[in-house]
């Protein structure tokens, strides 16, 4: 994608928004109601789930009103699920950006993914934010990345089942209906709910999928080591089933919240 360059190596990927091209801007128009709604929704003819009401509620019912770091975690998840669907073509996005109940950020797992060629569910966890006065590029990634380890380790275990009924109802709204592994994917989901409520789930039964969004200057560039020392040693340690590592680095958040912006007023 113009603008954009991507390596990925293994179990891991950085990805880096050089500049907010339009071929980015394009990507964001063409796949916001999807993201926002999911699949099956979007694929609708209705009013409410098209562009113009979606990127309007999106910028004056969802975010605007949001402190600064909640908006920079809705725009590191926004840009995530952008990148997911245009750079990783073995999966899709099986869950809505949208929290259906309420006007805030999703609860529970931030985005659900499923895999193709493999039948397999990735639980996505998106930490977001700037580099801060006492750290590196690098030093700060790191410490995106340790925080969505910790934090899906300790959900994943949890006997908590309304992370389950959230994840299965997001599945719902979002997998097109006649998407042949809708099923299937309720189904993985359904288990680990069962797993939950029987106080037997562990971290260890979850294929997760780890993101970083770095929103600081790109010219101080995160080394590949940095995201690779830390893969290596996430699946050493064996605290998941699988693991995917993504270092997500975009300039500051502004370009893209004023884009919004325009896009909202149209």
């Amino acid at each position: 994608m113009d603008g954009v360059s991507f390596k990925q190596v293994d179990q891991y990927a950085l990805c880096c928004v050089e500049n907010f091209s339009d071929e980015l801007k394009l990507a964001l128009r063409e796949n916001l109601t999807r993201i926002c709604h999911g699949a099956d929704q979007a694929s609708k003819d209705r009013a409410i789930y098209k562009y113009p009401a979606t990127i309007k509620h999106f910028w004056n019912e969802r975010y605007i009103k949001k402190p600064w770091e909640t908006r920079i975690g809705m725009l590191g998840e926004l840009l995530s699920h952008v990148i997911i669907l245009k750079l990783f073509p073995g999966f899709d996005v099986v869950s809505p950006f949208f929290n259906m109940e309420e006007k805030s950020i999703r609860k529970g797992f931030d985005l659900l993914l499923y895999e193709t060629s493999t039948n397999n569910v990735w639980i996505t966890e998106v930490k977001s934010g700037g580099r801060g006065a006492d750290k590196t590029s690098c030093s700060a990634t790191s410490a995106q990345l340790r925080l969505a380890r910790d934090d899906l380790k300790k959900r994943l275990a949890e006997p908590e089942l309304n992370h389950w009924l959230n994840a299965i109802n997001a599945a719902k709204n979002a997998i097109h209906n006649k998407a042949n592994y809708r099923d299937s994917v309720i189904e993985i989901l359904e288990l680990e709910g069962d797993l939950a409520e029987e106080n037997g789930a562990t971290a260890l039964d979850n294929n997760v999928f780890l993101i970083s969004a770095l929103f600081s200057d790109v010219t101080q560039a995160i080394a590949e080591k940095t995201v690779s020392k830390f893969t290596t040693k996430l699946v050493a340690d064996a605290v998941f089933k699988t693991v995917w590592v993504l270092s997500l680095h975009k300039g500051t958040m502004e370009k893209l919240e004023e884009f919004l912006r325009l896009e909202a007023k149209q």
